[in-house]
């Protein structure tokens, strides 16, 4: 089954963010949440409606949300999931995706039935290419965007789900599939009187709700209280990456590579001073600790990368540059960023990698005990207890 801006068990619980929408979100996977110093607006930006607020804490609901599952999309960390995008190709056909405002009697037999053609994501589209085997994956534009709340705002001149087909189509090649082999919109109009009011598909409601009952993903009907910030975080917010990766792999022949431009490229310069800050905070574990028996460092996995910037923004030295994807071929194989030599620190014995003999901690120690003492021996001289002479 090809899922998507779907609950992930593998997470703390999701916490809906209002009473009256499926939208929720897994805190402990948004960026803002987990650092409050830190802004991530890629939700809000992608939101149709503006019905998210960016908060210290991560995004807020106000009014207008449509569960269009755009923000989902969007999130680089999968922090945000709606339900209602589970999707698996039942006919022998043509695999065709229409919309939930559609009604159910006008969608062609065997249609995959979500909530928002624009909530589909790259991963999902190529899922369903390689699932197709040759069939064609058709979008069905009813032309109903005009004048539906998370229609054409972001997109005016295109369909909300242009940019994702395209973006695929374009992998496709890449990959050396055929074009025509990939995901395509095609025009079948319906009068606008004909489009459903609302988001609701009952059919699928009943059905997620069946299923919330065994899983624990129902979402509850009244605002609940806010979560404790969860810590650490799930280290499981590349598996879109992972299925983009896997499906596309698939469609390409054995001996072709993946394109270039999927894989992201991490510097660190020598101002590394080797804190590990950015693999603690990394969300899928694209850069990991390492040690050997003469050195320790940073390992890079481009392959897990989602660009998502945090290690480049919590870095204490700034030492971490993340390039964009790029067109020349690069190794896809995790390797070494950084290799600091480790010693022995004299004081207490700890194997550290400092460029200097002492641990960081024990120069700590010492700064510390250094400046108690200067504080110390520079007070001024107590005053006179003798009176003033007259």
């Amino acid at each position: 089954m090809t899922k998507i801006n779907v609950h992930r068990p593998d997470r703390h619980p999701a916490r809906a963010l209002g009473p009256t929408t499926r939208l929720a979100i897994h805190a402990d996977a948004c960026i803002p949440a987990r650092f409050p110093e830190l802004s991530c607006r890629r939700c809000m930006d992608a939101c149709p409606t503006g019905a998210l607020v960016a908060t210290s804490e991560g995004p807020e609901l106000a009014s207008g949300c449509v569960d269009c599952g755009r923000c989902a999309v969007a999130c680089p960390t999968e922090a945000l999931s709606v339900p209602g995008f589970e999707i698996t190709p039942t006919t022998s056909g043509m695999i065709a995706i229409d919309c939930w405002r559609v009604p159910a009697a006008d969608s062609p037999s065997g249609a995959l039935r979500i909530p928002c053609l624009g909530g589909l994501s790259t991963a999902a589209l190529a899922e369903l290419s390689a699932e197709a085997d040759g069939r064609p994956v058709a979008l069905l534009d009813r032309g109903f965007c005009a004048g539906c709340p998370a229609g054409q705002s972001a997109y005016p001149d295109t369909h909300p789900a242009a940019p994702v087909i395209d973006e695929v189509r374009h992998l496709l090649e890449d990959c050396g599939v055929p074009s025509t082999d990939g995901p395509r919109l095609i025009a079948m109009p319906l009068p606008a009187a004909r489009m459903v009011e609302g988001m609701g598909e009952p059919l699928l409601e009943s059905r997620v709700s069946r299923r919330a009952l065994f899983t624990g993903q129902a979402l509850p009907t009244s605002q609940p209280a806010r979560a404790p910030r969860a810590t650490p975080p799930a280290q499981t917010a590349g598996l879109g990456r992972q299925r983009l990766l896997a499906a596309l792999q698939r469609l390409t022949a054995a001996e072709r590579p993946l394109p270039a431009r999927l894989f992201p490229s991490l510097t660190a310069s020598h101002d590394c001073a080797d804190h590990r800050v950015c693999a603690s905070a990394c969300p899928t574990g694209a850069l990991t600790a390492y040690a050997d028996d003469a050195a320790r460092g940073l390992r890079f996995d481009a392959a897990a990368c989602i660009a998502c910037d945090l290690c480049t923004r919590l870095c204490p030295e700034q030492a971490l540059t993340l390039d964009g994807p790029g067109e020349t071929t690069t190794d896809r194989t995790p390797r070494h960023l950084t290799r600091h030599a480790t010693r022995t620190c004299p004081e207490c014995g700890a194997e550290h990698s400092n460029p200097e003999p002492v641990c960081p901690a024990c120069r700590r120690d010492r700064d510390f005990a250094r400046s108690a003492f200067l504080a110390f021996s520079c007070q001024p001289p107590a005053a006179s207890l003798q009176p003033d002479a007259q």
